[in-house]
Parts: structure tokens; C-alpha cells; sequence
């Protein structure tokens, strides 16, 4: 099989690029005429790089701009009408990402095999979560695949930024703080030693701060494998523990409870948590539905369990407001809203507005996050700084009336 670029106009007259995947170029624009396209021009693709090993390609991964891609491009090709086999083996073709190419293409052989396009999804977990293969069934069903694509792809746009947000948001404490561990290890790994070959020449008491330096050089360089064994094996063991489901709801728990970060890892979850529920509402799926699919995929166990609550009482006939306000971490705004919209039946409307209300609480947190850390960190390193002079300096205004004498 061989690639072939080709050049069409379709049924109205519109030029349409693409690559399409055929044994000859005579069966390339038989298909293209299958397609309903006017074939202009075909040109076999050669490929001039060099591919990886095997071994190297099964660490690749699907990125989510691979997937938000795909998923434009495939809401494109059904909108155009065109089938969805030959819509997968389009976009595998034309695939740069070579697990999202291999994954395309077996995708396409189940349907060929009689699966459903969800069925063929469901059995790529990595790739495609159960909020995507629900919400693909959904479309199957409802025959809106296209809509569904798109909705998606807007999802994953927003989950994106969000992560964007996070790491803007943490960069700059980040970066401070590696900065001053480089400098305190360069400081006492290099500089005390120097300083206390000098002080030792000298019969005089040295000060505490530079008694305390003195025994840190010491016991790193005699000791840094334990220090290292120290830091290593609790990380290891926190992360081992944090795979349990005890763990995970600890470690979250903790996370939302952190001073100053706790309040935007919260308004984060509620932003993801009522974005994949309204979206998912408006795709069809049933509401009980919606609740289990976003809680397996909400990214924090104290959520996960809330909404788990609420999905059990919206069992028993509740509603979603009174056990949203239950739970304590819906703030009273959100759930006023939630109760207008059960009861004006206008909850697909509210629900993008309670996460656009979510996204700017968040967009707010993180343009202040650094005015409101940087006063901590600017205190810490100026005690550590004042430390690391007294340390230094002390001995040497001793030394310095020594001499006067």
C-alpha cells in the first residue's frame, strides 16, 4: 500500500487536498471517485526519512493536540459526508504521530470486521478514555457523530489549557525554589569548606550559624548517600502509597488543603468536573450516565467520591443542587444556579456558565498566585540568606578585631 497526495474537486466544485491510502494510483482515484470527488491530481508520496525501530516506536505516545486534531479533522470529513471507514483510513494515512497512525488503522479494521466505531475506540484505553468512547457511542446512537467530534475536541482544548494554566500558575515558586537548593548546595559543597580551612588556622569560638554550616559540610560529604537514600526512598514509598485508594483520597485531600495552591487545585477540579458533565449532557448520554463517567475521570479522588454521592441520590429522585450542597465544595453561587436550572429545565444553558464562573475564578487565582507567594518566598530566602551571612561574616569580624589588637 502506498500513500498518494491528491488534488480533487467535489460535488460542488470545492478543491479538496488530502492523502489517501491505495495499492496503485488507479485504485487511489477509484476510490476518490467512490468518494464523490473529481480527481485533479495524484502524486505518490516517497518517504525520505528514516523511520524509528520498533523498539523506540512503542514509546511514543498520543499527545492531546494529536487527539484534538484528530478529532476536528474526523467531525470535518463526516460533516462532508464521507464514510466513516474511509474517514480512519484517511486520517491514518495522513497521521504524523505514528501510535495515533497504528492505532487509526486496526481502528479500521474492526469496523471492517463489523465493530462500532465506539467499540473500535473502547479497545485503545490509553488513547481514547471512557468519557470519549461514551460520548462516540452517544453520537452512534443520536446520529450527531459530528457534533459529538467537535464538542470533544473543544473538551480536550479545555482540559489543555487548564494543565497550561497549572504550570504557569507553579512555574515561578518552582524555579525559585530549585534555584535555592542549586545555590545552598553549591554554598556549603564548595564555599564552607574554604571558608572553614581558614577559620581553623585561628583559635577562636566560632559562632553558632557557622558551627551549624561547618557540621553540614561535614556530614554531606561523609554522609550523601544516606541524605540520598533519604530523599529517594520516602518519594518512592509516597508514591507506592498513593497508588492505593487510600492513599490517592489522602494525597488529594491534602492537595485542596494547601494554603494559598489548595483553593485553585479546587476550583480546577470543579472547572474539569462541570465541563465533562455539561458536556456530556448535551451529547445525550443519561444523566446517571454522566455522573459515573465524570467521576472516574474528574483527577481527584475527594471529587470522584462527591459526585459519586450525588450520582447515588440523583438515584434515589433527588436533584443535583441539594447534594452538590451537601458535599461543601460547591460554593453557594454554583449550587443556586444548578437548582434555577433543574427547575426551569435550562441545565444544559447553566452548566457552561457555572464553568465559565469556574475558569475565571481560575484565570483570577493564577494571575495572583505570584503576588500572593512571592511574599512568603521572598521571607524564607531572606532568612536563609541573613543565616548564611551571619554565618560568614561573624567569624570574620572576629578575625578582623583579633588583628587590631
Amino acid at each position: 500500500m502506498s500513500n498518494y497526495r491528491y488534488k480533487a474537486r467535489d460535488k460542488y466544485g470545492k478543491a479538496v487536498l488530502g492523502i489517501i491510502e491505495a495499492p496503485s494510483a488507479e485504485a487511489a482515484g477509484g476510490r476518490l471517485s467512490e468518494l464523490g470527488y473529481i480527481p485533479i491530481s495524484l502524486t505518490e508520496e516517497r518517504e525520505t526519512k528514516l523511520e524509528l525501530p520498533d523498539f523506540f516506536a512503542g514509546f511514543k505516545k498520543v499527545k492531546p493536540d494529536d487527539l484534538i486534531m484528530f478529532s476536528y479533522q474526523f467531525s470535518t470529513l463526516i460533516g462532508a459526508g464521507i464514510p466513516i471507514l474511509e474517514s480512519l483510513k484517511t486520517l491514518s494515512a495522513q497521521a504524523k504521530n505514528t501510535k495515533l497512525k497504528e492505532i487509526l488503522s486496526q481502528a479500521a479494521v474492526a469496523i471492517e470486521e463489523g465493530s462500532s466505531l465506539s467499540d473500535a475506540f473502547a479497545r485503545h484505553p490509553a488513547v481514547f478514555p471512557d468519557i470519549y468512547v461514551n460520548m462516540v457511542r452517544a453520537g452512534e446512537v443520536s446520529g450527531r457523530l459530528e457534533e459529538i467530534f467537535l464538542r470533544m475536541a473543544s473538551l480536550a482544548e479545555h482540559e489543555s489549557e487548564t494543565k497550561n494554566r497549572l504550570q504557569a500558575a507553579t512555574r515561578y515558586p518552582k524555579m525559585v525554589v530549585a534555584t535555592l537548593a542549586v545555590a545552598l548546595t553549591i554554598m556549603l559543597v564548595f564555599v564552607i569548606p574554604r571558608f572553614a580551612l581558614m577559620f581553623s588556622r585561628f583559635k577562636i569560638v566560632l559562632p553558632l550559624p557557622t558551627r551549624i554550616l561547618i557540621w553540614l559540610n561535614h556530614f554531606i560529604q561523609n554522609y550523601w548517600y544516606g541524605i540520598l537514600a533519604g530523599i529517594i526512598i520516602p518519594i518512592v514509598l509516597l508514591k507506592i502509597y498513593i497508588r492505593t485508594p487510600q492513599g490517592q483520597f489522602a494525597w488529594d485531600s491534602l492537595k485542596i488543603k494547601i494554603p494559598i495552591l489548595g483553593p485553585l487545585f479546587l476550583k480546577l477540579a470543579m472547572s474539569r468536573f462541570t465541563h465533562v458533565l455539561g458536556t456530556l449532557n448535551r451529547s445525550g448520554v443519561p444523566v446517571i450516565e454522566n455522573l459515573a463517567i465524570t467521576a472516574n475521570t474528574i483527577g481527584n479522588a475527594v471529587i470522584s467520591r462527591a459526585v459519586e454521592k450525588i450520582r447515588n441520590s440523583v438515584q434515589e429522585g433527588k436533584g443535583l443542587a441539594d447534594p452538590m450542597k451537601e458535599t461543601n465544595l460547591f460554593t453557594p453561587m454554583v449550587v443556586q444556579m444548578v437548582s434555577v436550572g433543574e427547575t426551569s429545565g435550562t441545565l444544559d444553558e447553566v452548566l457552561p456558565k457555572v464553568t465559565e464562573f469556574y475558569d475565571r475564578e481560575v484565570e483570577y487565582s493564577t494571575k495572583n498566585l505570584s503576588s500572593m507567594v512571592e511574599p512568603v518566598l521572598v521571607f524564607f530566602l531572606g532568612l536563609i540568606i541573613l543565616f548564611f551571612a551571619l554565618a560568614i561574616f561573624l567569624p570574620l569580624w572576629e578575625l578582623t578585631s583579633i588583628a587590631k589588637r
